[in-house]
């Protein structure tokens, strides 16, 4: 019985995670294609953009997930923020600032590195259509939501 029970979560679990990478992979190319149409790349652009650009977005994403999800998991280990003492708050903080500087640190390299391919122009494109597709991906959540509700 006991036997049953495991291969039924490790069956659960396995098709759970099929499916968030399914999610992942196909949210990454709707974003690559958006980007890419945006910008207009060229075949020439769009083999040199598509690593440095996915190299430094990987390394940012991480630092926003642990700015986000960790450090506020490790301050708020309790859960009540009263229980923070003020040396660990002040910790908190720094260590929130590092990760801030590094993303900014991250984001000049990242454009450094792209316009030795593409204008500056051609970036500042890329920095909207970024913002455009973020937009559109929660107003997407937030309609798909909302028709979860009404059901």
């Amino acid at each position: 019985m006991i036997k049953k029970i495991i291969l039924i979560l490790l069956f659960i679990t396995t098709v759970n995670t099929l499916f968030a990478q399914q999610f992942r992979q196909k949210i990454y190319l709707l974003k690559t294609s958006h980007i890419t149409n945006s910008l207009n790349l060229t075949p020439q652009e769009a083999e040199k953009f598509w690593p440095i650009y996915n190299l430094y977005s990987d390394k940012i994403h991480e630092l926003k997930f642990e700015l986000e999800g960790n450090l506020d998991k490790k301050l708020l280990k309790n859960g009540d923020l009263n229980t923070v003492s003020d040396s660990e708050a002040e910790n908190y903080l720094n260590n929130s600032l590092k990760i801030e500087q590094e993303i900014v640190t991250q984001k000049i390299k990242m454009k450094n590195e792209l316009a030795k391919i593409i204008s500056a122009k051609k970036i500042i494109l890329l920095q909207k259509a970024e913002k455009d597709f973020n937009r559109k991906m929660l107003q997407e959540y937030g309609r798909r939501k909302g028709m979860m509700k009404q059901q």
